[in-house]
């Protein structure tokens, strides 16, 4: 990514969560960052666009910390949901702005809607997967209504922590989630409740999600490219090496547009870029994106 653009970021962020979504301006972070307003609007058409960005960096790092967590062969199922419970923590706490702003601006038709959707389903998926995967089949029937309890419960808890100031151990918060989950995990098998959440309804509802999933792709992979081209002239490597890369993101680019995908060129592509280093975070968002995994 280009420095001037995640120093853009940066600054968005911090202001985001000192001042406010609504009460930060353009001018904020374009003074903050040293840059012109109309150098800034090179990077961003809107302040609605920088938070997108921020909202799908944040995501995606959410995402690398939980597949870190669970890659890690030496912890139990449990202990691993424990840390994944307080990872999530953590994501609303250091976005706590989320919580605050969100509903004020976020309309149906506006563009941040669709990408908070698709958060949120994202989210409910993994959370059910871990549920699932801690607390076995035998819950599988349930499992909306369990899941809806969990996020339930963590977005109790943070409200308590953000608006209330109370100071928690998240440690400790966790654990205490993951043991009332465990309780209820045992109780609903038990007792063999019917379930108040049917899964039939529930997947249409992640059929739609599935759509602001879709729109987040689109928007992402344009930035993702953009971010590559801008990225490659602040290299610290000779004008040569410069000019294969600036080539090579293009024939990217232009294989991406095209209305058939070719796999093994876009993967040689990336695979040619990749062995700069600077450039391996851009493109290993590209690849997932593309590829999926």
């Amino acid at each position: 990514m280009s420095v001037t653009k995640q120093k853009i970021l940066n600054s968005a962020m911090r202001f985001f969560l000192e001042k406010g979504y609504l009460a930060t301006s353009i001018q904020n972070i374009a003074d903050d960052c040293g840059v012109a307003k109309g150098s800034l609007y090179n990077f961003f058409s809107s302040k609605e666009d920088i938070l997108i960005e921020i909202l799908l960096s944040q995501q995606e790092s959410l995402i690398e910390r939980k597949e870190q967590i669970q890659s890690d062969k030496s912890l139990s199922s449990k202990e691993i949901f424990i840390r994944e419970t307080e990872c999530q923590c953590e994501f609303f706490l250091n976005n706590n702005y989320m919580m605050q702003e969100m509903k004020k601006f976020s309309t149906p038709d506006g563009k941040v809607a669709p990408i908070l959707f698709q958060m949120r389903a994202s989210l409910l998926k993994s959370n059910i997967e871990s549920l699932i995967r801690v607390f076995g089949e035998g819950i599988r029937s349930n499992v909306w209504d369990l899941v809806f309890i969990y996020n339930g419960i963590i977005r109790e808890i943070i409200f308590l922590m953000v608006f209330e100031k109370r100071s928690l151990i998240l440690r400790d918060v966790a654990e205490f989630i993951v043991h009332c989950m465990e309780d209820m995990a045992a109780n609903t098998q038990a007792a063999s409740r019917p379930p108040l959440l049917k899964r039939e309804d529930m997947e249409v509802y992640m059929q739609s999600a599935l759509q602001g999933e879709s729109f987040c792709t689109r928007h992402r992979l344009p930035d993702l490219l953009n971010d590559l081209m801008t990225t490659i002239p602040e290299l610290q490597i000779t004008n040569f090496k410069k000019a294969e890369l600036q080539e090579a993101a293009e024939l990217l680019q232009e294989a991406l547009q095209a209305k058939q995908h070719k796999p093994v060129l876009i993967r040689s592509l990336i695979g040619f870029m990749e062995k700069e280093h600077g450039l391996r975070h851009v493109l290993k968002h590209i690849e997932k994106l593309v590829f999926g995994g």
